[in-house]
């Protein structure tokens, strides 16, 4: 996992460069340390009823309520006392709570966030010293963000089946159905919306929080000046106005090329202007979603046309300006896991030009693991079908991989040989961690919450599981 070019800059072993650099934002304008801030329940084990670990990533004033930017500075929040014990913590080896994802990871042996990204911001900056450095000994460090994560609120197209109306404006009209059918009391708290507890408004949070804080617009554009990447999610950031403004007014500051965007995007549709407006930038890294190919990721991710995604995806791998990385951000999910061959076939023989170009995720694809809800965690599946997914991985898709290795997009145009391509830390090796990580807890005791889910919201959407996912079938055992 070390990397030697980089690695022996880290101050600790624990040491992430983020809270040095960056604050992310949540789509009810809490704040977080980073979006993986424990922010999809990683705290959460087989059995577990606490739904609200993910809070543990969330940001606090002093007085222990969230740091909300409906109502809290964030200037206030770069340096209050949870960021400044953070940063502690990290210089002295320690843990802290809300990290927990990476480090968990990091034990299973993937290449955690943050692990990348302190190499990629020690790369960025030209060593370590440009991140530390103000660094007070009470953990302050100088008012200059670098890299900020922006969600202006939950406006989405989609109600992708791992999503809820926290994130999605397109669950709102499902949930009360499917919510109030449910019948597993465990289930139902897991799946609860916040706003309908008023969890929400006791929090100080707003789903229109930009609205409510007009000094947030005045701090960001201060902080434009400083910016070398701006990370872009949603809801759906493409089809927000307010991502169209920023992008107009940084453009405008003349500091579009310094900064490098990136966004995590269905990229169901966009404004016409938007290729027009990322050619000013320094570089724009996207990562579509897609979870599976055809009517499975149309269940995945409802109700996406598969036509459409497609077209959509080649629309942007035909991208004519130059700084575009494409990637896919493939959900690793109880649901898709096993056809993880297929999806990977696809993409090979799709012959894409940009999708994934070596070297990124080995000219192969680009992927996360899901860790909430927990019903749909990998770690869910029954130990005899985690067995059966193995076997087919090691019967089909590795000597498959082995055989079609240079089709893999830009590895030819790369001059990679094969040894260097099986090495790659996010091809193979990630493709076995996903493995690793399925395997590594048993979380069975879920099947009775995964079954009634996902039946549930294929009978208020109209759909057959069964004959959607017909290797799933024995899921109704559990019903």
């Amino acid at each position: 996992m070390k990397n030697k070019n980089v690695d022996h800059l880290f101050p600790s072993d624990t040491f992430c460069a983020l809270p040095w650099m960056h604050v992310s934002t949540r789509v009810n304008g809490h704040m977080r340390v980073c979006c993986t801030a424990n922010a999809s329940g990683v705290a959460v084990n087989a059995d577990s009823q606490d739904k609200h670990t993910s809070e543990s990533g969330v940001l606090r004033r002093d007085d222990g309520m969230p740091a909300n930017l409906a109502t809290t500075s964030l200037m206030e929040a770069w340096n209050n006392e949870y960021m400044k014990k953070t940063r502690l913590m990290m210089l002295n080896g320690e843990k802290p709570n809300s990290c927990l994802k990476c480090y968990k990871e990091e034990e299973a042996g993937h290449i955690s966030k943050r692990i990348w990204e302190t190499r990629k911001w020690i790369k960025d900056q030209g060593g370590i010293d440009p991140i530390l450095e103000g660094t007070k000994e009470d953990g302050t460090v100088p008012p200059r963000i670098r890299y900020l994560d922006l969600r202006f609120n939950s406006k989405c197209q989609l109600a992708c089946v791992m999503c809820s109306p926290n994130d999605s404006s397109g669950w709102i009209k499902d949930h009360k159905k499917i919510h109030g059918n449910l019948k597993n009391e465990k289930l139902k708290d897991t799946m609860e919306w916040e706003k309908e507890t008023g969890k929400l408004a006791w929090s100080g949070g707003s789903y229109n929080w930009t609205a409510k804080n007009p000094q947030f617009w005045e701090e960001l554009y201060e902080q434009i000046p400083h910016m070398r990447q701006m990370y872009w999610a949603g809801g759906e950031p493409l089809i927000m106005k307010e991502h169209y403004d920023v992008l107009k007014k940084v453009i405008e500051m003349d500091c579009a090329k310094n900064i490098e965007l990136r966004y995590n995007t269905n990229g169901l549709e966009w404004n016409d202007e938007l290729f027009d407006l990322w050619k000013e930038f320094r570089n724009v890294i996207c990562h579509f979603s897609i979870d599976d190919i055809g009517i499975r990721n149309s269940f995945i991710r409802y109700p996406a046309a598969w036509p459409q995604v497609e077209e959509q995806i080649h629309k942007l791998d035909n991208y004519p300006h130059g700084n575009l990385t494409l990637t896919t951000a493939w959900t690793g999910l109880a649901l898709n896991i096993f056809y993880l061959p297929e999806f990977l076939k696809w993409k090979i023989e799709s012959d894409f030009k940009l999708l994934n170009k070596w070297p990124q995720g080995a000219g192969l694809f680009s992927c996360h693991l899901a860790y909430w809800p927990p019903q749909l965690n990998v770690k869910a599946l029954p130990e005899w079908f985690k067995a059966e997914t193995r076997q087919k991985f090691e019967e089909e898709l590795y000597p498959y991989l082995k055989e079609n290795w240079q089709r893999c997009t830009g590895v030819r145009e790369a001059g990679i040989d094969y040894e260097t391509w099986e090495q790659a830390e996010y091809g193979l090796k990630r493709i076995e961690g996903l493995l690793t990580f399925m395997e590594s807890e048993d979380w069975s005791v879920r099947l009775p919450e995964m079954a009634e889910w996902c039946y549930t919201v294929s009978k208020t959407r109209f759909l057959d599981f069964n004959e959607i996912f017909p290797d799933y079938d024995w899921l109704e055992w559990y019903k």
